[in-house]
């Protein structure tokens, strides 16, 4: 079966005209959440899923020298479960993690019987939920496009802690093309002032309000951002289908 014959099944799930899979399987979350988490639903966002889903394999397959299939895999900031869903195709559930800081979103993947390990984190994790687990391939997929600067440098640290040595991680950023488009979709007139900071200090972050700004909100930055904290850029990857998540590829140091 191929890559998108499997994910056009999840998604179809529960299908009338599989009973039994459909016991067994995850049922998709609805239309309704989906756009809530991403703005898109239904085939539109499969289609920048699976893209996803094959930068995950052919990167890992290019930098870690090895096929995914069967590789324990962490999906950071796992959401409903909209990439984790897909990993099944490359691994058994009983090697793929799910952890995310907001408990409605592991309360969505229980609700969906989503196969796999679940566990809340923090938002400033010193550490991760996973035990002395540690992962071949981690990925965390529009997570790092809306964390604080100091959010996102202890998430790092955190990662690196279980990741295996010449594993890889995966973490999606946002390029500075996309406040323009955030200013058209919003009605907002900050594109200017975020340019401006984003090129003078290789990032621009605009807070959520309140106390939750002073960990999460929106951000755009360069490749450079994530180097450092124990981890080696080794190249980047994005797909016309998603423009606005730049995949930055990394592999712990030393």
């Amino acid at each position: 079966m191929s890559l998108d014959d499997f994910g056009l099944f999840m998604i179809s799930l529960p299908n009338k005209h599989y009973p039994g899979l459909s016991r067994l399987l995850p049922a998709m979350a609805s239309d309704d959440v989906q756009k809530t988490w991403t703005g898109a639903s239904g085939l539109d966002l499969y289609r920048q899923t699976a893209s996803f889903a094959r930068q995950l394999e052919n990167n890992y397959t290019r930098h870690v020298k090895k096929p995914l299939a069967g590789s324990d895999i962490l999906d950071f900031g796992c959401g409903y479960g909209r990439i984790l869903r897909m990993m099944y195709y490359y691994s058994d559930p009983s090697h793929i993690w799910g952890v995310d800081a907001w408990d409605k979103s592991l309360d969505l993947c229980r609700e969906a019987r989503m196969h796999g390990k679940f566990a809340q984190s923090e938002r400033m994790p010193s550490g991760l939920p996973v035990n002395d687990q540690r992962f071949d391939l981690i990925f965390a997929f529009s997570v790092f496009t809306h964390l604080a600067p100091a959010t996102a440098t202890t998430c790092l640290a955190a990662l690196r802690n279980h990741i295996k040595p010449g594993g890889l991680l995966v973490a999606t950023i946002r390029p500075i093309e996309f406040w323009p488009f955030i200013d058209g979709i919003r009605k907002t007139s900050i594109a200017a002032e975020m340019e401006s900071n984003h090129r003078l200090n290789g990032f621009a972050y605009l807070p959520h309000g309140g106390v939750e700004g002073e960990t999460y909100g929106d951000i755009s930055c360069e490749i450079d951002f994530l180097r450092g904290n124990g981890w080696t850029l080794v190249g980047h990857d994005r797909s016309i289908l998603d423009p606005f998540q730049v995949s930055v590829l990394m592999q712990p140091s030393g």
